[in-house]
């Protein structure tokens, strides 16, 4: 396992991306919506693991590795303005706290917890970004069952 220096170095804390010389407000939030992603898929690609479903395999390194994966999604939501997803990256940090004091706490429900969180977080996302597109653009004609044309 990497050490907590070189994961927490992968995506400095406190630090938002600064925006590029031509660098749209858009395309600076695409890119923090993608480093949120990016976050995701590194907190999912930690509960792949097999120790996630077995409570009594879960070795501290593994909590810990969920632990800083977690941090770097809530900053990552932050600076992409997901709120929703920062707070519950907020709440799940307790479940995650108890369990990097005391290992022997961790139970099915749990594991099931942290595994649970990532499908959550990847639905949070994706409403996020859906109704940002429906505020930035006019709803799209479709035809109603009666074959009258309408725009939403």
């Amino acid at each position: 396992m990497r050490n907590m220096q070189s994961l927490i170095s992968k995506h400095r804390m406190g630090r938002p991306a600064a925006p590029s010389a031509g660098q749209s407000p858009a395309d600076l939030q695409t890119a923090r919506v993608a480093a949120t992603v990016d976050a995701l898929n590194a907190l999912e690609s930690i509960i792949s693991c097999a120790s996630f479903g077995h409570p009594e395999a879960l070795t501290h390194d593994r909590i810990t590795a969920y632990a800083l994966a977690l941090m770097r999604l809530r900053e990552c939501a932050g600076l992409a303005g997901l709120e929703r997803l920062k707070n519950a990256c907020d709440a799940l940090a307790v479940t995650v706290a108890r369990l990097i004091e005391d290992r022997s706490a961790a139970c099915r429900t749990h594991c099931e917890a942290l595994s649970r969180f990532v499908r959550h977080a990847e639905e949070m996302i994706r409403m996020a970004t859906e109704c940002n597109r429906y505020h930035a653009r006019p709803l799209p004609e479709f035809q109603a069952a009666s074959g009258v044309r309408t725009s939403g």
